[in-house]
């Protein structure tokens, strides 16, 4: 592949990741300052319960289509026609288990809701497949555009009924009327581009050999999502409300490892066979970068969680604030866990850290059993952090004696230090707006950090520059 598709591609996903990112907070935090903690509840009981059942849409089908077709494009036809067809009459028979087996509990509102969220995730989850056709053709943008097209829209809808102050159920239809303008897109476009073909009696091979895959999304999802479902049958709206007006914004952050591995996977691959000291220096520099990332956020999240949601919601979430300074902490155990868990992807250990997720996945869900009835909120918040907590130290004991002896503990003393001068800053300029004793403290962590690290020390001299020849071509 050329070098300038490959740039063009990780330049519109990364640039379309973190506007559709920034459109997403933005229209959570409206719809949920707009709605307040019990309605906010019901809209986020209906899309848990929806986006549980959404989940066993695929088989893990999309995922080997890529697989197979990065080897040979002349499959893509069979592979995303079966898929698609398959997909199609599954999505069906989940629509309706997921209206039989829907809660007696759940009231009208939820019930409605339900019901548009799960033909909107249908469509979706179609589109996802299509997307995933976009990725094995090298045409990564399309999907990135796509998807950024689908967000704007869905926040502009969204934002529009919150302006002329429509109800809840008019902000799920907002998200349905996007996916069908963007389902009738994609169809123009794969009409024009290929023309699919259909065989299912290859279907049981491919999915067996999607299985893999389709386990991975689904440890993935019960072990970042499963709280809110489970939350969802066992408390009223309310308390879902305030437990996800908190655990949300966390969500929203932890796209940023992702964007950052993403960009170096193919360079990491390579390293992981040809050099392995060259392969565990660059892991070492990345679990620096993102302990950097992840550890002062997590500072800056629990020391402001006040001032924080309570400018953010207008002063609606003030039970959040405790759920905040709790789950604030999984942003940092997740930027130290994932530059571990892709030296095992990057070094043909995939199945381990699946299974590890597997593992974690199955810890939250006891966990939560336990805690979710006799402590609620907290509890969950609690059970996410050791289950992160538990992701960490497998990632860490299997890196350490079974690839190798990574250095990540002696990247981590000045970051700490900073973190901290920077944290108790904020906890004495907590009643300054929170943007501004978020940027004084933030600088403060900077000076400190690049004063005493040399890595970020060329890290800065390398912005500087690049700041400074752009400022003189300008």
């Amino acid at each position: 592949m050329e070098l300038r598709l490959v740039l063009k591609n990780a330049a519109a996903l990364s640039v379309a990741s973190v506007l559709s990112k920034a459109i997403s907070a933005v229209v959570g935090i409206s719809v949920a300052r707009y709605l307040g903690p019990d309605i906010f509840g019901e809209y986020s009981v209906a899309l848990a319960f929806v986006g549980t059942f959404i989940l066993f849409a695929d088989f893990g089908l999309s995922n080997y289509m890529v697989q197979e077709g990065s080897r040979d494009e002349s499959v893509l036809p069979l592979f995303l026609g079966n898929t698609l067809l398959f997909k199609f009459f599954s999505l069906l028979a989940i629509f309706a288990l997921m209206l039989v087996l829907m809660p007696k509990v759940y009231n009208q509102s939820i019930q409605n809701m339900v019901f548009v969220f799960g033909l909107a995730g249908g469509l979706n989850a179609l589109h996802c497949t299509i997307y995933n056709y976009f990725q094995t053709k090298q045409q990564m943008y399309l999907a990135a555009m796509y998807q950024f097209f689908s967000t704007f829209l869905i926040g502009a809808l969204t934002l529009l009924v919150v302006i002329y102050k429509g109800n809840v159920l008019m902000i799920s239809v907002a998200q349905l009327a996007t996916t069908v303008l963007i389902s009738l897109m994609l169809y123009i476009h794969l009409r024009k581009h290929i023309r699919l073909e259909f065989k299912p009696r290859r279907l049981i091979e491919m999915l067996k050999g999607g299985l893999p895959y389709g386990m991975a999304v689904i440890f993935s999802y019960v072990y970042f999502q499963i709280d809110m479902f489970m939350l969802s049958l066992m408390l009223p709206p309310l308390e879902v409300g305030i437990y996800k007006a908190a655990y949300g914004l966390i969500a929203i952050l932890l796209f940023i490892p992702g964007i950052l591995t993403s960009v170096l996977y193919p360079i990491l691959f390579q390293l992981g066979v040809e050099s392995k000291e060259q392969h565990r220096g660059t892991i070492e520099k990345i679990f620096k970068v993102l302990s950097a990332v992840g550890i002062p956020g997590s500072v800056l999240l629990f020391v402001l969680a006040d001032p924080l949601l309570t400018w953010l919601y207008n002063n609606r979430f003030p039970q959040s604030i405790p759920i905040m300074m709790l789950v604030s902490w999984v942003f940092a155990l997740e930027c130290l866990s994932f530059s571990l868990g892709d030296v095992l992807t990057t070094t043909n250990r995939q199945w381990t850290r699946v299974w590890i997720q597997g593992g974690a996945a199955l810890l939250k869900v006891a966990l939560n059993l336990y805690v979710i009835p006799r402590y609620g909120i907290y509890g969950a918040s609690v059970a996410t952090l050791i289950t992160e907590g538990y992701v960490f130290i497998l990632y860490y004991g299997i890196v350490r004696y079974q690839v190798y002896k990574v250095q990540t503990w002696r990247q981590l003393p000045v970051v700490v230090l900073a973190s901290g001068a920077m944290g108790i800053t904020a906890f004495f300029l907590r009643h300054l707006h929170p943007l501004a004793s978020a940027t004084i403290a933030g600088v403060l962590f900077l000076i400190i950090l690049i004063s005493l690290d040399r890595d970020f020390q060329r890290i800065g001299g390398y912005i500087l520059r690049q700041v400074t020849h752009r400022v003189k071509l300008s």
